[in-house]
């Protein structure tokens, strides 16, 4: 937040206001994980040049040497450290300068796109013989690290979307500020989810990880694909859906309240693979209009249902004790959500969130 205020998409009004500024490139920032990139990338860029760091940076990056680059990587540190300035710290505390301050983090981000050598800071530590604890002795500002070697192997599942990032189309979008060339002539974009639901399935995906419970993990993950693969090839029908709710409906997530409408998804409350014609696919009472987190918790009938009969939200016993949406359950949507055709569609849900969870409602 504190770096889309710096960069003027946000207005800061109080701790947890903020006004929008420029819609679009919030919008652009928003629709694609890579675009985030994008965006950050180019910042830093603009910051870089604007403090006449940019050719520091290229004798960093196009060094051949190790001891050329050590060199040219100190010069940027001592170049940098004269010229930074903060824009709010992580927690909000104003004498650090987390989001910008570091070269480490500026030129890891450069370094991404022009595939250079990653920045880490190095720590000196002494360990206390009689608790085995480690004291920070002092800190060597930066040195030159191992791309991936700070990274958990066992984490792809929740870095998922680390995987699936297309570094190619970021390298082609940002072409004419590299400082490498890459041949890019016969690179085609490939679909991408919207970044909002890839943050989405993390979260939900890491409480479903932290039950262990292996065989349930794998038949959600099972019917989570074939859901997706379905709604792919059916974009008409889902592009049909969509605007029935957004005609019928008003455009905020009935269970939080969202209103960024570009973040909103329409959520088909019986599965479009399970409906048995397309007037159940498309029927605007077969749906909500979700924020991504609780379209995840909702999709499946395994981690949130709706009672059909009063509006009230239930969830599993493993939500329930998660800090995230544990304080949802028992609250109710608006009744007049459940008192229409919506409320045959829930029964199913419903039904099928008892079997999976072996409760009655």
């Amino acid at each position: 937040m504190n770096l889309l205020t710096y960069s003027n998409v946000l207005h800061k009004l109080d701790s947890n206001k903020f006004k929008i500024l420029n819609i679009d490139i919030l919008k652009f920032i928003t629709e694609k994980i890579e675009n985030s990139y994008i965006f950050l990338y180019t910042v830093v860029y603009k910051t870089f040049f604007n403090d006449n760091l940019i050719e520091t940076y290229k004798e960093f990056i196009n060094a051949k040497e190790e001891k050329e680059k050590k060199l040219a990587l100190l010069k940027l540190l001592q170049e940098f450290k004269s010229k930074s300035i903060s824009i709010g710290g992580r927690y909000d505390k104003k004498e650090t300068n987390w989001s910008k301050q570091l070269v480490k983090y500026a030129s890891n981000v450069l370094s991404f796109a022009n595939e250079g050598e990653y920045i880490a800071r190095t720590l000196n530590l002494s360990k206390d013989k009689k608790t085995s604890t480690f004291k920070l002795v002092d800190i060597n500002d930066i040195s030159i690290n191992i791309e991936g070697t700070r990274t958990n192997a066992n984490s792809k599942k929740i870095n998922d979307y680390v995987y699936k990032f297309d570094k190619k189309y970021v390298q082609k979008e940002l072409n004419e500020i590299l400082f490498k060339n890459f041949n890019l002539d016969n690179y085609s974009m490939s679909e991408t989810s919207h970044i909002a639901e890839d943050l989405a399935s993390l979260k939900i995906e890491k409480i479903i990880k932290e039950t262990n419970k292996e065989e349930y993990i794998s038949k959600y993950e099972q019917n989570q694909f074939i859901e997706r693969i379905t709604k792919s090839r059916n974009n008409n029908i889902q592009r049909t859906f969509k605007d029935g709710l957004l005609k019928n409906n008003s455009h905020k997530c009935p269970i939080c309240g969202f209103e960024y409408e570009d973040f909103l998804i329409a959520s088909h409350i019986k599965p479009y693979a399970k409906c048995d014609d397309t007037y159940d696919a498309i029927n605007n009472y077969n749906g909500f209009l979700l924020c991504p987190n609780h379209d995840k918790l909702f999709e499946g009938a395994r981690l949130m249902t709706i009672d059909a009969n009063t509006g009230k939200i239930i969830l599993s016993q493993d939500v329930i004790a998660s800090k995230d949406f544990g304080y949802l359950n028992d609250t109710y949507v608006d009744k007049s959500l459940v008192e229409c055709e919506r409320r045959h569609y829930l029964k199913w849900h419903n039904e099928e969130f008892s079997r999976h969870n072996k409760i009655k409602l």
